[in-house]
């Protein structure tokens, strides 16, 4: 007859085991696995909207602040679109910028499709970035609206066709994959495809809730008739978030994910990296289904770090156990089991996310994946502290 104690290894070596089996099935690179295409289907579908027969006229929006080397290098690469259909450029940027004023002159004597508009000067106490994106919206001429960044580029030359294959009449908004470029750290490119790996299924599976990339399609009638950015305009970053948070419905947001339609940006500062995070901290509490999307990525990481934290604990008491020249059978069950389910959680995890970092075309070594994963949440802590020491002024333009 097994006696208590016993019975209490064998339970606790059944959880360490069924943690390690199911704890994997409930993270964003399982429940992503939808988004997995084929090579023939990537030439041409989208994951959601039927294909546009002919793709819309477009007006891209760019708006630069003390970006002149940046504009020199990724402009061109945006006019120089194999767009079937009509497409304007329209950089909205501020008086007094000399070396952007130049970039702009030289490029707009070359292109005939790049406009250019000013930010009034008078213009105060509200959030520069989306009056210039309001400004360029209505600048625009033609219905649907591409929004971009100028430290940002397009993959290839097909950037704006692949993403118009979005643009139908039951779409409202098209939303794209960024990553930043390969001079940027490993982990860094995995945290964001992480982060966008979540935003991509409340997309597909509900209602879009932000957008953290810089790829971003929307009617312009959508954005005017809603009023832009009425009700937070004083929130000084955000931009994309705020349009895909309150204009997104169930069902009227498309997800392109052909590796010709991807953005990438330029290598971060540290201090561009550290704002990223914590103006979305800021941003987050003034988003709608906040809770309801943080639930899912909070259950995925809690499972994580419960399935970790039972199979150190595991081989930890086994250890010690056997160590005290108490070597029963069940001691040597709990040690194999511990084992067993560190090498499942390791081999199944990271195949899985392998699996997903291929089909987006990102170069991290699989034996930083299981780190990375762990990581990622207390990174998230490290900015949530910095965050909570901050001046909250420091999120808002004073006196709105």
């Amino acid at each position: 007859m097994v006696e208590q104690y016993d019975m209490n290894i064998i339970i606790v070596s059944a959880v360490i085991l069924a943690l390690s089996l199911l704890s994997p099935l409930v993270n964003i690179f399982f429940r992503s696995r939808k988004l997995n295409l084929t090579e023939e289907e990537e030439e041409s579908e989208t994951v959601t909207g039927e294909q546009a027969t002919a793709p819309p006229p477009l007006s891209v929006i760019i708006t630069p602040h003390d970006n002149a080397r940046d504009l020199e290098q990724n402009l061109p690469l945006i006019l120089e679109q194999d767009y079937p259909a009509a497409y304007e450029v329209i950089v909205v940027v501020s008086k007094g910028e000399d070396d952007t004023d130049d970039v702009l002159k030289r490029l707009q004597s070359i292109y005939q499709h790049l406009y250019v508009t000013f930010i009034p000067d008078s213009s105060r106490y509200m959030s520069r970035k989306k009056l210039a994106v309001t400004l360029g919206v209505k600048a625009a001429h033609h219905a649907w609206i591409c929004m971009t960044e100028p430290t940002s580029q397009p993959s290839s030359k097909n950037w704006l066709r692949r993403m118009a294959q979005g643009c139908t009449e039951e779409n409202d908004m098209v939303v794209g994959y960024t990553n930043y470029d390969d001079n940027t750290s490993a982990y860094k490119r995995f945290e964001t495809l992480y982060n966008q790996l979540y935003l991509f299924r409340s997309a597909l599976k509900g209602i879009a809730y932000r957008h953290a990339g810089t790829n971003l399609l929307f009617k312009k009638d959508l954005f005017m008739n809603g009023r832009g950015y009425e009700g937070n305009l004083k929130y000084i970053r955000g931009e994309y978030d705020f349009i895909v948070n309150k204009y997104a419905e169930k069902g009227n947001t498309a997800v392109v994910l052909n590796p010709e339609a991807y953005t990438v940006e330029s290598e971060p500062t540290r201090k561009a990296w550290r704002n990223t995070h914590l103006y979305y901290m800021e941003s987050r509490k003034h988003l709608s289904r906040s809770l309801k999307h943080r639930l899912i990525n909070n259950t995925d990481t809690l499972l994580l770090h419960l399935n970790w934290l039972m199979i150190v604990a595991g081989l930890i008491t086994a250890g010690v156990l056997l160590a005290s020249n108490s070597q029963e059978p069940y001691h040597w069950l709990l040690l194999g089991v511990s084992l067993i389910a560190c090498c499942v959680t390791i081999v199944v995890r990271t195949i899985m996310a392998n699996r997903v970092i291929h089909h987006f075309h990102e170069d991290i070594p699989a034996w930083k994946i299981i780190f990375y994963e762990i990581s990622v949440f207390w990174h998230r802590i490290h900015y949530m502290i910095q965050y909570a020491k901050a001046d909250k002024y420091d999120f808002i333009s004073h006196k709105l």
